[in-house]
């Protein structure tokens, strides 16, 4: 009903000449038309393999250096605490950036950013400088890059979205399921600091991942709903420079020149990172469960090989374990992709079962020690990680629309950012205090409690 009302208005701004024929088509069937968004799809898993492929690995990577160094625990938390914040603030520093330049200007600074990152890892010392060349640097440059690929797919693919998404996730997690393996190979060969030089060159990757970041409109301007309802002004002008220079005409008494400078402050950055949103209650409990699950998640598989290792294995059973997980992982997108292109998936109840199944086979995995048994719970796990995974970033882009998107996503990026850097440090202390990884994993596990809790109490609050 709804498309049928806006194709009419789209006639009849035809009739008077304001739009052409061909944007008669509904948006729906004229973004998903659009070849170039495989391209898109194809840069997206090209970033986010050379940009983090490696950190699910980091246990791998880092425990003999950790042992060597006789780092703790607590300094690689924070390190990924400080990255969980930094995405956010890098999605904050894009949606500025977009204000005046295309997205995939932004994405290549991103790039910068986080090659930069990855080659400064090479000449640390000890784990305490994690949180500036890991946290930082390539925290910031990824925060940049991820909202630019889930913008530009958002742009091209709207009925297939969820299809297209599981593709690339499932695409990246074919390769990322030998990263370990080779990973471990690569350690063998040349050694600790040979291997951050490796993925440094991996990172350099995300570079033609940017570039394939194409929109065919221009980069979005700021307008006020009454200015377009009035006609006033040209459709290019930026109406926010217009509204402001206005003001300043109006004024007869300047006032106080501080007050005005942190009132425009003010003013940008609720501009920037689109607080309006926040009035919408769906949202910020959406924003609420979700961070706390995802910094769960991410948390929970970079330190799993340090618990395989506290249990007794070696390398290549370590290694074998996260191999799994990322076939498990693959499997799960490819299951996804097929089942959302025969049924219409509601992404919010996909991502709350996942919770839901993680938060029971968590405390499972953490009665049992055997090889065989982890491997199968570590399988189980890497399915429901495929299916958050997926569903994480529509949560939010099925909830706003399209121009709003990567505020939104920034705002969503900076609450799991702000639970990450409140609680990593938490975690490791844990682990630090009772010497001992399993009181961390248990508080891992009952992150997820808040989306488990508050989901359902909004569900009955909107259905009374």
């Amino acid at each position: 009903m709804e498309e049928t009302k806006e194709v009419n208005l789209l006639k009849e701004d035809s009739e008077s000449g304001k739009i052409k024929e061909e944007d008669l088509v509904p948006a729906k069937e004229k973004a998903d038309r659009n070849t170039w968004g495989y391209a898109v799809g194809f840069g997206t898993v090209i970033t986010f393999i050379a940009g983090i492929g490696h950190v699910n690995s980091f246990g791998l990577i880092y425990n003999d250096f950790i042992n060597e160094t006789q780092s703790t625990a607590k300094s690689l938390t924070s390190a990924h605490g400080v990255f969980a914040i930094m995405l956010a603030i890098g999605g904050i520093i894009l949606n500025s950036i977009t204000k005046k330049y295309s997205l995939r200007f932004g994405g290549i600074i991103g790039a910068v950013l986080l090659s930069t990152g990855s080659f400064s890892t090479i000449f640390i010392t000890n784990t305490n400088q994690l949180p500036i060349t890991f946290g930082v640097l390539q925290g910031v440059g990824f925060g940049m890059v991820v909202p630019v690929c889930y913008s530009t797919l958002n742009y091209y693919f709207v009925r297939k979205r969820t299809t297209v998404m599981s593709i690339c996730k499932a695409v990246q997690g074919v390769i990322l399921m030998w990263y370990p393996q080779l990973l471990r190979n690569l350690m063998y060969l040349y050694g600790f600091r040979g291997t951050l030089l490796i993925i440094a060159g991996i990172s350099l990757h995300t570079f033609p991942g940017m570039f394939a970041m194409k929109i065919d409109t221009p980069p979005r301007k700021i307008r006020t709903a009454n200015a377009l309802k009035n006609g006033n002004g040209h459709e290019n002008e930026d109406l926010l420079c217009t509204q402001e220079s206005n003001k300043e005409s109006r004024k007869t008494n300047r006032g106080d020149e501080s007050k005005n400078f942190f009132g425009k402050i003010r003013q940008k950055l609720v501009e920037i990172l689109e607080f309006k949103i926040l009035k919408d209650a769906v949202y910020c409990n959406i924003c609420f469960g979700q961070s706390f699950v995802n910094f769960s998640d991410l948390t929970f598989f970079i330190l799993q090989p340090m618990l395989l290792f506290q249990y007794g294995y070696d390398k290549t059973q370590v290694a074998m374990c996260i191999s799994i997980c990322a076939a498990a992982d693959v499997g799960g997108r490819f299951a996804l992709a097929i089942i959302s292109s025969m049924f219409n998936v509601n992404t919010r109840i996909l991502y709350y079962t996942a919770t839901l199944l993680t938060f029971l086979i968590r405390l499972v995995m953490l009665q049992i020690t055997q090889f065989v048994w982890m491997a199968t719970v570590t399988a189980a796990l890497g399915v429901l990680r495929a299916w958050l995974h997926v569903a994480s970033p529509l949560l939010i882009s099925n909830h706003v629309p399209h121009d709003d998107f990567p505020g939104a996503y920034a705002l969503a990026m900076l609450a799991t950012g702000t639970v990450n850097v409140t609680f990593s440090p938490l975690i490791g202390l844990l682990k630090d205090v009772y010497q001992d990884y399993v009181p961390a994993f248990y508080a891992l596990t009952l992150c997820c409690i808040p989306c488990l809790l508050f989901w359902p109490i909004e569900y009955v609050i909107k259905t009374k």
